[in-house]
């Protein structure tokens, strides 16, 4: 398979880390097309001409597959100038754009801009540099390759309380880094859908208190109201402070609990841990945008594509 690999936000952190992935991928059989250059520009994987035809150039190519070497930051400064149309346009004739982190807010804008989906899934260089691979993100990598967007089911972690009870749902699947939704709030880049749907969010190095402010926007920005289920994957490399006084993830998951649950009665979307998603080694793929069926009874939860 035909993969092109582009560097539209941070510039390489270890050049010997993405030489390994690349040979991963080579030895399993993939083309690789490396427009990413080795040498960034401050702290980007160009300057910004550079990165937004990374990204042009990659619509309009032959590849079947679209990877980031990385995340970091920088897309957020290429939103007003990528070429929505072109990429979605890639998207229809059946390219497949994967990334996470930063990339969230491309996933974002594009689908906001366009209704193209695109996939939430491994990066290069974090992913496939691993010795050895993670097992759920190259499974659920290889699928995408094939095709095939896999359900997903996991337990909620042991410190969790299950819901109150059974119950299940459907939507429209979204989300992805909670800094870089937050971020587009109030542009032209953050998705809207004609029913409730599934946010999912992650962070990585984000104290509690600065999930709960970030979450805080969307609940104000009324996007919280409009979701059936708040689905929280990975929330780590935080350290609590001294002052912090009893307040850890916990309390702040207790809080939004009973706020969604006293401001929105019923209608409160409920409120799901432990998806093997985030800055870390479990990844599965998701795709942005695409309806699925969500169920939860005791410690079970479910995400299965319609």
């Amino acid at each position: 398979m035909l993969i092109d690999i582009i560097s539209p936000a941070g510039a390489h952190l270890d050049l010997a880390a993405f030489d390994r992935a690349c040979d991963h991928l080579r030895q399993r059989g993939h083309v690789l097309n490396i427009r990413a250059p080795r040498e960034g520009w401050q702290r980007f994987g160009g300057d910004d001409a550079t990165r937004l035809a990374m990204i042009h150039e990659a619509a309009s190519g032959a590849a079947e597959v679209v990877m980031l070497t990385r995340g970091g930051y920088g897309v957020s400064r290429l939103l007003d100038r990528i070429d929505w149309p072109l990429v979605a346009r890639a998207v229809n004739r059946g390219q497949r754009w994967i990334g996470y982190s930063d990339f969230t807010a491309f996933q974002a804008a594009l689908f906001a801009q366009t209704g193209a989906r695109s996939f939430a899934g491994p990066t290069v260089s974090a992913d496939f540099s691993a010795q050895p691979l993670n097992v759920l993100m190259q499974a659920s990598f290889e699928a995408l390759l094939r095709g095939v967007t896999s359900m997903v089911q996991w337990q909620l972690p042991d410190a969790v309380l299950a819901p109150v009870s059974a119950g299940h749902c459907r939507g429209p699947l979204w989300g992805g880094n909670l800094s870089m939704l937050c971020s587009v709030v109030g542009t032209p880049y953050l998705p809207t859908f004609e029913a409730p749907g599934l946010l999912w969010i992650e962070d990585v190095s984000e104290h509690p208190y600065r999930v709960e402010r970030m979450l805080h926007q969307l609940f104000h920005a009324g996007v919280l109201a409009r979701q059936k289920a708040l689905i929280f994957g990975s929330f780590n490399q935080w350290k609590p402070a001294s002052h912090d006084n009893g307040y850890g993830w916990e309390a702040m998951m207790r809080y939004w609990r009973e706020r969604l649950r006293n401001a929105l009665g019923d209608a409160a979307p409920v409120l799901l841990e432990g998806l093997p998603f985030g800055h870390q080694p479990d990844k599965v793929v998701l795709e942005f945008g695409r309806p699925y069926r969500l169920s939860w009874q005791a410690t079970e939860i479910s995400l299965i594509p319609d």
